[in-house]
């Protein structure tokens, strides 16, 4: 339905499980808004500014909807469309870049946190 299209479009009220600092604890908040397309009368491509855990199944939960199938087809700017369940590939430069890029921003925020 269009509407809710536009509903998960604009973000879904959800709960999440944070894990922080060996503590758990239960998050609901409203996802960012994304972009959704609907791309048969029962599938849609839905891009995420954010991924919490689970996000599009408790996205597609808080609508009534049952997710039966779900692939992912990019991370982080990283194109894995063609990969079947358990493949991988070899990543180019650009793309070793972005992981590196991702990995030593929050090693470099902890370090200072432990300098103070």
């Amino acid at each position: 339905d269009a509407r809710d299209v536009e509903e998960l479009a604009a973000g879904v009220v959800i709960t999440t499980v944070a894990q922080r600092d060996r503590t758990t604890k239960s998050l609901t908040a409203p996802t960012l808004p994304c972009r959704v397309r609907q791309t048969g009368s029962r599938t849609l491509e839905i891009i995420l500014q954010e991924g919490r855990n689970r996000q599009i199944r408790k996205m597609m939960e808080a609508l009534g909807y049952d997710v039966v199938e779900l692939h992912r087809e990019e991370v982080m700017g990283i194109d894995l469309s063609g990969l079947r369940m358990g493949e991988w590939k070899d990543l180019n430069k650009r793309e070793m870049d972005t992981i590196r890029k991702a990995i030593e921003a929050p090693a470099a925020a902890w370090q200072g946190r432990a300098s103070r």
